[in-house]
Order: structure tokens, then sequence, then C-alpha cells
């Protein structure tokens, strides 16, 4: 049993039409599904951060490291979970032991950070509140954004579409 001309002619026009309007949407499935999981990863170490200075009793900074071990003000950048003793956004020395990196944001994605206070560094004191510093972190791939805004209590909370 056999297909004729037409019928095998139907079929590729309705498989080319499925390839043409399911490829024009790719793009935008994959740039969500990288600004999601860029999200989620974000959201994961900043409670970690929050955790590990209530956990030990120390003061934790999360933030993008310079060659220098100083607090730049990159956020797309990959960024460094650390005990932060003074002086502030430095890591210097053993006792500022890094506790995880964080991967930078995926390709088109855009990662910001808005706060009062400095706004080089976020820092988490031993009782799991930042340093006055309640800000937000926006997240966008093309026109999609999401936010996690973080609060001087150090609780975080997702917001957007």
């Amino acid at each position: 049993m056999g297909f004729t001309l037409l019928e095998l002619l139907i079929t590729l026009t309705v498989l080319a039409a499925l390839t043409i309007f399911g490829n024009a949407q790719l793009p935008d499935l994959i740039g969500n599904r990288a600004l999601r999981s860029d999200l989620n990863s974000l959201a994961r170490h900043l409670r970690y951060g929050r955790y590990s200075a209530l956990q030990h009793g120390v003061p934790v900074t999360l933030c993008a490291l310079s060659p220098k071990g100083r607090c730049e003000n990159a956020w797309s950048a990959p960024l460094s979970l650390f005990i932060d003793h003074p002086p502030k956004g430095l890591r210097q020395g053993p006792e500022d032991r890094l506790l995880r990196l964080v991967p930078g944001a995926s390709r088109g994605v855009r990662r910001q950070w808005r706060a009062f206070g400095s706004r080089r560094y976020l820092r988490w004191r031993t009782d799991g509140r930042t340093d006055g510093q309640n800000g937000r972190f926006t997240l966008n791939h093309g026109e999609r954004s999401y936010e996690l805004v973080i609060t001087q209590a150090g609780r975080l909370r997702q917001s957007g579409p």
C-alpha cells in the first residue's frame, strides 16, 4: 500500500508549515528557559547566603570580585558568596572563605542589582538581616523580566509575570 503524490504533497506542506511556525517561537522559548533557570539559580544562592550568615554567625557577602578581591558593580558576571570580615566588600585572607561561586548570567540574560546603600555588594549580617540594603535583582531577556526583592530583614520574594 503506497501513498499518492497528492497525499505526499499535503503531508510535506503540513510538515513545512509546522516547522516554520515552530522555529519562529524557538528563540523566545530558549530565552525564557535561560531566564527562568538564572532566576532560580540566583534565588537559591541568595537564600544560601542568608542561611550561611545565620548558621555560622558571620557576615556573608555576595558580589562580583575583581582579581584583587574587591567587590565590583558587575552583576551579570560570575558572583562570589564569601564570609566577609571587615573591611566590607573585600575578600582577603583565609578567614574570608569562599562559600559558593554563582555562575554568570546566561547568554542574552541581563542581571542588575538596585538597592539603598552600596550597589557593589549585598551583605548579610550575623542575624540574617542585610546591611540596610533592601533592594531588587532584575533579570531580563528581551521584553521579559523578573525581579527578586530582598527586604532589610534579608527575606526574599519573587515578582514578575
